[in-house]
């Protein structure tokens, strides 16, 4: 019996489910960028990328912007690609049709607010 095969097992078998996840998670969904210049990363901050150099939504929050008007902008387009962006792998999917029906708790770090969008009556 492989991994898969076996996770799937244990999870049939549970009562009750204990998912804790953190950044990986949004990294294995294709959200990747926090830490680095990813295509989606360029694609929602080209401007500050080539005026500031800064790799990731991380690095720009420690940038020093050449106005406040700047920074404002950086944190409203920042906001805008935590929120708004869907997640571009189905990995939300996939944990989502494992759990399937099974009472859920969900022990996170992760900002973006998509086990909130998957998983909206369940507690996270």
């Amino acid at each position: 019996m492989n991994k898969i095969d076996e996770l799937v097992n244990h999870v049939k078998k549970a009562d009750a489910i204990i998912v804790g996840a953190g950044s990986g998670m949004s990294n294995a969904a294709g959200m990747a960028f926090w830490y680095s210049a990813s295509p989606l990363f360029i694609k929602h901050m080209k401007y500050f990328y080539d005026k500031y150099h800064f790799e990731g939504i991380f690095n720009g929050f420690y940038t020093q912007f050449n106005s406040k008007e700047e920074h404002r902008a950086f944190m409203l387009e920042s906001l805008k690609m935590i929120l708004k962006i869907p997640p571009q792998k189905l990995t939300y999917e996939y944990l989502k049709q494992l759990i399937g029906d099974k009472p859920v708790h969900f022990v996170t770090t992760n900002q973006d607010t998509l086990f909130k969008k998957f998983f909206p009556r369940m507690n996270c």
